[in-house]
């Protein structure tokens, strides 16, 4: 009785150190399998912070040559803005506008003509902004048109050698039929005759204004509406030059 006790106690212990080196080999395999996967994310982890730090880096060195390129874009620009400032201001100083345009523009058109330029520059020289003139002529015409076939045609200045006519056209009544009297809302054409024959003309809707240059004289006119049928004609005369 006493060895078969013995046997089941010893049996017993076996197993019961089987059963313990059983577990401590899987709590073993265990500890091994999370130090493995520890170290494995230890690794990875050293790995995507290397790569967030390259990542990092690389950004910084895009920014800061963005920051660059946007300095040297706006130098660019604060250049270019001077530059064209500059080249408005010259343009404005050296290429001439309104008035002195169109009084070069005169120039070229009579240098063009064959007029000597001495000539011309003693003209310009002497002109005087106060001038001798003499009282201002107020008179009126009536204006041609299709159906007009009577009535003053025309008008004399400066002792008859200056003839001024014109031409319009015709009114409107309410039908649309024409009538005899001029449209003062349309262009008119003003022709200015001296002796000789020598002609100027004028063209657009009223008033009208223009300038003409007889016997060292200059005279210069200006056609208004007037009442129906008529243009009120202003001329004052000055020496010239």
């Amino acid at each position: 009785m006493a060895l078969g006790r013995y046997d089941y106690e010893r049996r017993y212990r076996r197993r019961m150190w089987t059963q313990i080196l059983k577990v401590g080999v899987v709590v073993a395999f265990v500890l091994a399998v999370a130090l493995f996967s520890y170290q494995m994310g230890i690794e990875q982890l050293k790995g995507r912070d290397a790569s967030l730090r390259d990542e990092v880096n690389t950004l910084s060195r895009q920014r800061t040559e963005l920051e660059l390129l946007a300095s040297q874009m706006q130098h660019a620009a604060r250049t270019a803005e001077a530059k064209l400032a500059e080249a408005e201001a010259r343009l404005q100083r050296d290429v001439p506008t309104g008035d002195r345009a169109r009084l070069l523009q005169l120039v070229t058109d009579r240098l063009k003509g064959g007029m000597d330029a001495n000539r011309l520059g003693f003209v310009i020289q002497n002109a005087q902004a106060q001038r001798n003139c003499q009282q201002p002529e107020n008179k009126r015409f009536v204006i041609a048109t299709p159906l007009m076939k009577s009535g003053v045609r025309g008008v004399g200045f400066a002792n008859g050698t200056i003839t001024v006519t014109g031409e319009g056209v015709s009114a409107r009544d309410g039908q649309g039929n024409p009538e005899s009297w001029f449209d003062p809302g349309q262009p008119v054409t003003i022709r200015i005759i001296a002796i000789g024959g020598k002609e100027n003309v004028v063209t657009g809707p009223l008033p009208l204004h223009k300038s003409v240059v007889i016997d060292n004289n200059e005279y210069r006119f200006t056609f208004a509406a007037g009442s129906r049928s008529f243009v009120d004609v202003t001329s004052d005369r000055c020496p010239f030059p």
